[in-house]
């Protein structure tokens, strides 16, 4: 079994990390707040990503900056668009394993905290990991401080895995930048990463930008692939008919 590992808690998985540090036969890829080590427990640089054969297994997105302005809903989709789910489908685990803690939701103040993720948004990071693994995901119940958070959270992530349909992330998520410090968080993660995973380096320009301008954007590509392939096979039908034409003379 090949598994992979992310933490949704706000503090670093420094025991996890460790457990599997030279193993690459797990991904561990953690989420967390870092604020350049001076954030509990201290570990978790962007430039941890693993030893001997464990190198590249290893991925921490540190975000660094403080809570003004907090990180929310957009810096989380930014990291799983731009970050998460391309290493994860590049290594192609059999299943996937969450530590789900929550003390990342709205509702927990800075020292435990700090940061304004809704539990809306954990459902959809959940969604977008049910497609790896064909469906196997397993979240456990970590962390948390605040009652509400958890609950609300538990249960939106627990809709997820259910199937259910979930409520559409706001037109003003989608629409809204990650704040440039998360921006600069991600693209020193990039930086590092691409080394190990090929599929970062092409979404490194698209770490600033809006969900909404990033769909846009690989739609536009998606668009262009198929009127390039469509273009190759129009050409090579000519020349065969040519070619036949020819023949028949």
């Amino acid at each position: 079994m090949i598994p992979k590992y992310i933490p949704y808690d706000i503090h670093h998985g420094n025991g996890t990390q460790q457990a599997f540090y030279n193993d690459p036969n797990v991904l561990y890829i953690s989420m967390h707040r870092y604020d350049d080590g001076n954030f509990f427990p201290g570990s978790g640089a962007p430039e941890e990503v693993g030893v001997g054969p464990g190198v590249g297994f290893n991925t921490n997105i540190a975000w660094t900056g403080g809570v003004e302005p907090p990180m929310g809903d957009v810096e989380y989709l930014t990291a799983f668009r731009t970050v998460v789910m391309p290493i994860a489908n590049e290594f192609s685990p059999d299943v996937v394993l969450v530590s789900a803690g929550f003390d990342a939701v709205e509702g927990h103040q800075s020292p435990l905290g700090g940061y304004n993720v809704t539990a809306k948004c954990f459902s959809h990071l959940t969604k977008q990991l049910m497609k790896l693994a064909g469906g196997r995901v397993v979240l456990a119940l970590e962390g948390g401080h605040d009652l509400t958070a958890i609950c609300d959270a538990s249960e939106s992530c627990v809709a997820a895995l259910l199937g259910d349909e979930l409520d559409p992330l706001p037109q003003a998520v989608l629409q809204q930048k990650p704040c440039p410090k998360a921006a600069a968080s991600l693209e020193r993660v990039i930086e590092i990463q691409s080394k190990h995973w090929s599929s970062l380096q092409r979404l490194a320009p698209t770490v600033g930008q809006s969900l909404m301008d990033a769909q846009r954007r690989e739609k536009d590509e998606a668009d262009t692939v198929t009127a390039m392939a469509s273009l190759t096979v129009d050409t090579e039908q000519a020349a065969a008919s040519t070619v036949s034409t020819e023949t028949s003379r």
